[in-house]
């Protein structure tokens, strides 16, 4: 059994057609009739029942499609995990979730690869979920995560952190505040980074715990944005604490919580990967980055 003939099935069971299916997947009727065939023939069992009105499935047909899905992303996990295990001394593919580059530079990334030259470098941004998915997925070898991760399959390191500030323009009542706690800001309209982001999360299920219902008032994915709404007096901001060096905070104050929330990056990459030789090369230099910055 193979990904193309699953993905046949597939499309003939969803179109309950040969020729709408063929349409969909740019293959002439004739070669995808011969593929479900011979997907039936390696099964032993009849897939569909083929009627005037079209591919009827059968019993075993809706069985298969039930756990088709599943089979196409071990398969497809598979075929990927083979790849990276071979491209182990030529390549690294790096994961950065949106906002790590705020903490941990890119340079530190650039210089690896600068004195690698034998590794193809590449890396990219993407929502927090999404690394982790694409590293269990083995589409990443290394992903850059915001927040614990509690995953079997995965080690972490913690790498970089910074406190969580409530940014509070100059007039409101809490402006000249050294520390605030939650419980002070409820009902106080906030403004936060949205929900792709795991501080959104974080805060949220925080206030949760102490039975306060934050009244968010804007959600952003523009960290120059939620401080220009904070500095005309839309609302207060929760954000990370470099905020402070990466804006002017002109009529702003970050204040600290009380209850001392952490953004914290970590670095992760699968148990299994941890001999190949891209990851054990990078984890190395990026121990001997963190110790010499501390």
């Amino acid at each position: 059994m193979n990904t193309k003939d699953l993905k046949c099935f597939q499309a003939v069971f969803e179109e309950q057609s040969v020729s709408r299916a063929a349409r969909r997947l740019f293959i002439t009727p004739q070669g995808l009739s011969k593929n479900i065939r011979q997907l039936e023939e390696e099964l032993q069992a009849v897939l569909f029942e083929r009627t005037s009105q079209g591919m009827r499935p059968t019993e075993a047909g809706r069985f298969l499609y039930g756990k088709s899905e599943g089979i196409l992303k071990e398969l497809g996990a598979l075929e990927k995990g083979l790849r990276q295990l071979q491209q182990r001394r030529e390549r690294l593919r790096i994961g950065c979730a949106n906002g790590v580059l705020n903490l941990l530079p890119l340079s530190v990334i650039l210089e690896f690869g600068q004195s690698h030259p034998e590794l193809r470098l590449e890396w990219r941004e993407y929502p927090n979920d999404q690394v982790k998915e694409k590293l269990l997925g083995s589409e990443i070898e290394y992903g850059f995560v915001i927040g614990g991760w509690e995953e079997t399959e995965v080690e972490t390191k913690a790498v970089a952190g910074c406190g969580i500030c409530l940014y509070v323009y100059e007039g409101h009542p809490l402006y000249r505040r050294e520390l605030l706690s939650l419980k002070e800001i409820e009902g106080e309209r906030l403004l936060i980074m949205n929900e792709a982001f795991r501080l959104y999360r974080d805060f949220t299920s925080l206030c949760a715990v102490h039975g306060i219902e934050p009244n968010v008032v804007a959600k952003t994915a523009d960290g120059a944005g939620l401080y220009r709404l904070c500095s005309q007096g839309v609302g207060l901001a929760v954000a990370p604490e470099f905020f402070r060096e990466e804006f002017k905070m002109e009529g702003v104050r970050a204040i600290p919580f009380a209850e001392g929330l952490r953004w914290e990056v970590y670095g992760a990459h699968k148990r299994e990967t941890a001999g190949y030789e891209n990851i054990r090369l990078f984890s190395q230099y990026l121990q001997q980055r963190i110790a010499g910055c501390q």
